[in-house]
């Protein structure tokens, strides 16, 4: 038979089955573990470790988890059960997801955007764990004493209280009239090459204060690895430092090789990136817990101090870390759940990934405390005195209090190897939402894979290189700061708004329930259209009310850099804006409200939802009548007339609902989806 007349629907038929063309499915995953730890290794990443732990001490204690734990509960589970839903329904990417609106169609830009400059600056820091791993391969660590040739005079360890005590005309770190022998033991105690005659006597006047110290860890940090100097900063940024660009060259490498063939790769790497981080944990914990001092470090992160509810502040800082540890409103998670089957069940999923997620924070914070706590022992110090945030706790002071335990290699290559696993589970996502979007969107690129995967990871390699210069971390805080800061906030407002008021919270609302059986109730959809917004956007204004000027080692950044900052910013918000304005221009109509009906309808392509979300085949019940399924009374159109007697309609999760023959159920359905019938 002539190919052409296969596309004619009376010459289809074969035998009682009608055949359909066929087009290539989307991937999905293997299964559901791969798709929550996929969206575990996502949404915990390096910030669970140095960023949420400092937050909780410096904003109440243990009284930080309960602000937080409410704006999980009314913002992040609401949110990413959102997000899990509408990407699962319409199975595509976060770019061309907003084809069901398209006025909003500049949100997926705006995360394609916002995903491609995050991974530029996260596989720097990734690239930093690796080279403190492949450092960590020695006897002894470089970074625990102050005999290497990078050293200054000024190296060595914080003098300890105790022994400020026992000094004669010593007080709070003010020494006078010492002894030579007792100056000689203080210097060598902090590292120092000067030396005294033990039989000597001389009077003499010094300052021995701890900031006149310089940890060897911070001189490895600055000396050695960076090679930084008060000469360079963000208008001076200095050379490239190759031996972090080899590392961030091989960074890439593992990316591209972690996400070749999509969720095929990825999601058989997360059994090892999404859970050994937590054996990695479990380790520091236990040996953390027993050292000296452990208990004196735990008391300030645990300890409650009740006060602090009251400040707004400690409320911004929940929600805005809310963001971090769940990655909303990043576009990763809707990508992951496109992948997903039409009737995963989601809902379960939101929570899950929400608490894991927090309590991986607080186990992270056991780890960090408890240590931090012991180093603050060892030399005397208060906690607040040693604890940091960001690099400066992963790489500065983590290390530092690393070399003071026995076996300090092993430990240091664990967690340096945690730190790469964390990073590197984050950042294959953070990838993959800007392969996708591109894919999606571009489809004549998608049996091109091979090709667009290294092109998009060279320019991506090559923007980061001024951040491995000697004056890069002056350019990562930047980009920090300011690419992945208030635009999270205003994406996620606008989000909300397109899906709930311009799609519209109903129709959403039946497209779960066509997927998962179930209606929302008001809960989510009070969230959904009022309780979430209007808190994200009472932060984002809270971010506007408390801006400061960016700063980096106590050092204020110059305006033109605060300008370039304020555009990275920009460039993921104003694509939502532009694109929206550009698709109401270019509308079908004749007048601005004919074009604005026409620019919020969905395209036609994705009305329906997925393409694989039924397979429809045809049955008999035991009393020879036909029987039918749909997979609820609201998941398409029901329109009575001549169809199919007896067609039954199988979603993929829902066990047969007979229905007499009589009943004659006319679904939509795309174009892949197969027919089946059989003779009655």
């Amino acid at each position: 038979m002539p190919r052409f007349l296969d596309k004619l629907p009376w010459m289809r038929r074969k035998n009682g089955e009608v055949k359909e063309k066929k087009e290539k499915q989307r991937a999905q995953w293997g299964s559901q573990k791969e798709f929550i730890l996929t969206c575990i290794g996502y949404a915990v990443g390096l910030g669970n470790v140095w960023r949420f732990p400092y937050l909780c001490y410096v904003n109440g204690g243990g009284a930080f988890l309960i602000p937080y734990f409410i704006m999980m509960m009314i913002v992040g589970i609401p949110l990413l059960y959102m997000e899990y839903c509408f990407g699962q329904y319409f199975g595509v990417g976060s770019l061309t997801i907003w084809k069901i609106c398209p006025l909003f169609k500049g949100i997926g830009a705006g995360y394609c955007i916002l995903n491609a400059l995050v991974c530029i600056y996260y596989n720097v820091i990734i690239a930093l764990a690796l080279y403190y791993l492949f450092a960590s391969f020695q006897l002894n660590l470089p970074w625990t004493n102050c005999n290497n040739e990078w050293n200054t005079e000024n190296c060595g360890e914080p003098i300890p209280g105790g022994l400020h005590r026992n000094i004669t005309g010593c007080e709070n770190g003010n020494c006078t009239n010492m002894t030579t022998s007792t100056v000689g033991s203080v210097f060598a105690y902090a590292g120092s090459n000067l030396t005294y005659g033990l039989n000597a006597t001389m009077n003499t006047t010094l300052n021995l204060t701890h900031e006149h110290r310089v940890s060897p860890s911070d001189e490895y940090w600055r000396l050695k690895l960076l090679e930084v100097t008060d000469e360079h900063s963000i208008s001076n940024i200095g050379n490239v430092r190759w031996h972090l660009a080899l590392c961030l060259l091989l960074a890439w490498i593992f990316v591209c090789i972690f996400v070749s063939r999509g969720i095929k790769t990825s999601g058989k790497v997360v059994y090892f990136t999404a859970t050994f981080p937590y054996v990695m944990l479990t380790v520091l914990v236990i040996r953390g817990v027993t050292l000296d001092g452990a208990s004196k470090g735990l008391l300030y992160f645990i300890l409650p101090s009740w006060e602090k509810l009251a400040d707004p502040k400690v409320w911004f800082a929940a929600g805005t870390q809310l963001f971090y540890s769940t990655n909303i409103a990043w576009g990763g998670m809707i990508t992951m759940a496109s992948y997903n089957t039409f009737s995963h069940n989601c809902i379960r999923d939101a929570f899950v990934i929400n608490f894991v997620a927090f309590f991986t924070s607080l186990y992270a914070g056991l780890a960090v405390f408890s240590v931090i706590g012991y180093m603050a022992t060892q030399y005397g110090q208060e906690v607040e005195d040693v604890i940091k945030s960001g690099p400066g706790l992963a790489f500065i002071v983590y290390p530092r209090a690393l070399g003071l335990m026995p076996a300090a290699p092993l430990w240091s290559a664990l967690f340096f190897f945690m730190l790469f696993l964390l990073g590197i589970g984050s950042q294959m996502v953070a990838f993959e939402t800007v392969m996708t979007g591109v894919l999606d969107e571009f489809k004549f690129l998608q049996k091109k894979r091979w090709l667009v995967l290294p092109i998009l990871a060279t320019i991506l390699f090559l923007s980061g290189l001024p951040l491995v210069t000697q004056g890069g971390m002056y350019v990562l805080n930047l980009m920090d700061w300011y690419s992945a800061g208030l635009c999270l906030l205003v994406i996620a407002v606008v989000e909300c708004v397109a899906i709930q008021y311009f799609y519209g919270n109903k129709k959403f609302c039946a497209n779960i329930k066509e997927m998962l059986g179930v209606f929302p109730n008001y809960w989510w959809r009070i969230c959904w259209m009022i309780i979430s917004p209007v808190v994200i956007l009472g932060v984002l204004i809270f971010s506007f009310v408390e801006y400061k000027p960016l700063t980096y080692a106590g050092i204020p950044y110059p305006g033109w850099s605060e300008v370039v900052g304020w555009i990275m910013a920009m460039s993921s918000i104003l694509p939502i804006f532009v694109i929206g304005i550009y698709m109401l221009i270019t509308a079908r109509g004749e007048t601005i409200r004919e074009k604005f009906i026409n620019v919020i309808q969905p395209d036609k392509l994705l009305a329906d939802g997925r393409k694989d979300k039924f397979s429809v085949s045809t049955s008999k019940d035991d009393s020879g009548n036909g029987s039918a399924e749909s997979l609820s009374d609201g998941q398409a159109e029901v329109e009575l007339g001549e169809s199919p007697i007896g067609a039954v309609y199988k979603p993929h999760h829902h066990k047969e609902r007979e229905r007499t023959d009589t009943e004659l159920t006319l679904l939509r359905y795309t174009d892949d989806t197969e027919l089946e019938t059989s003779a009655m």
